[in-house]
């Protein structure tokens, strides 16, 4: 079943070439291609699991190979291939699959979009913060799949553009390297006050096999300075039966040179981690609350490549046995290629 989904994704795509050269005569279909890379030398000083306790190594966390089509005028699409590494220390077994497999049309000043694409939950957060390649955004690090397959739409809500919105309906689907398996409604309203603020309201309802239903509220303001932005994000997500997921996150990119930039996060779970020591790279004690916190100095010594040396700490509470897990302590050294 799941290679005839494949296939009938690539017969689609080839479809959507044909029918963008009928209809612009004046113009062919333009492919660009392109990719990127990035992992890490790193040492973990210390850990709560006995695994990550003094584990070091070097590590190629993902690798995209990417392939953007505008059709015609009004028609477009992506495919992109994802090595991803299996996320374990002095572990390096890779899978390849699916990471983006959509066409799309502009429709005026909207855009619908059909097939595996990114979620909305956090594709405003993650292209304000910037740094995927570094840290995951705290959604997608706690297990909010990044991907879904459906449809979604997007557009602006009033003449300025200063009120926009994201809708998108997820399927059962499990398709992609990184995608959700339930049916998922989603939304959300964009308001921006002045050019550089922007706040985001977004809203989920998942459900689940059997009774289990989810859903998810989530608010975020940003501001992007030319060389100072900064992002705070408070989410929650009712999960019912499973272990909650409550967390607030805040971080600040400041530009200290036209190559130099200095980051910064933190990340506060108000409940344990519902998803613990499965999280790639990053596992968190699944028993306590924990504070992560993140610093790292970029340095883009080429147009397309990026080496930034950071450290990421994560603090944990008491949990209910009274005992307080050891610290988390990551020094990384990252290196990110993109020629996307």
């Amino acid at each position: 079943m799941r290679i005839l989904i494949y296939k009938c994704a690539c017969l689609v795509l080839c479809l959507g070439c044909f029918s963008g050269v009928y209809a612009e005569e004046d113009e062919g279909p333009l492919l660009e291609t392109g990719g990127l890379l990035f992992g890490d030398f790193y040492h973990v000083p210390s850990h709560h699991s006995e695994a990550g306790d003094g584990a070091t190594g070097a590590v190629l966390r993902r690798a995209y190979l990417t392939f953007n089509a505008d059709f015609s005028k009004n028609t477009f699409g992506r495919l992109r291939f994802e090595a991803n590494q299996s996320g374990e220390f002095e572990t390096y077994t890779y899978d390849v699959d699916f990471k983006d497999l959509y066409l799309g049309w502009s429709l005026g000043r909207h855009r619908l979009i059909a097939g595996l694409t990114s979620t909305i939950a956090y594709d405003l957060i993650e292209s304000i913060w910037d740094f995927r390649y570094l840290v995951r955004t705290p959604l997608d690090l706690q297990g909010i799949p990044s991907r879904d397959t459906g449809v979604s739409v997007r557009g602006p809500l009033n003449e300025g553009g200063t009120l926009s919105y994201r809708a998108m309906l997820g399927s059962s689907i499990e398709f992609g390297a990184d995608s959700a398996d339930s049916t998922k409604w989603s939304a959300a309203l964009t308001w921006k006050p002045a050019p550089r603020w922007t706040v985001d309201f977004y809203a989920d309802f998942e459900e689940l096999s059997g009774p289990a239903e989810r859903s998810l509220l989530q608010a975020f303001v940003a501001y992007q300075a030319e060389s100072l932005r900064w992002g705070l994000q408070y989410s929650n997500q009712d999960r019912q039966e499973s272990p909650p997921l409550e967390l607030a996150s805040i971080f600040a990119v400041k530009d200290i040179g036209e190559k130099t930039s200095l980051i910064g996060r933190i990340d506060r779970l108000f409940e344990p981690s519902p998803r613990g020591d499965d999280i790639s790279y990053l596992p968190f004690d699944p028993t306590a609350k924990a504070t992560m916190f993140i610093s790292g100095v970029e340095f883009r010594t080429r147009s397309w490549l990026s080496i930034t040396p950071n450290m990421i700490i994560t603090t944990y509470d008491r949990n209910d046995q009274g005992e307080r897990p050891d610290t988390d302590f990551h020094l990384r050294l990252t290196m990110f290629i993109n020629f996307e």
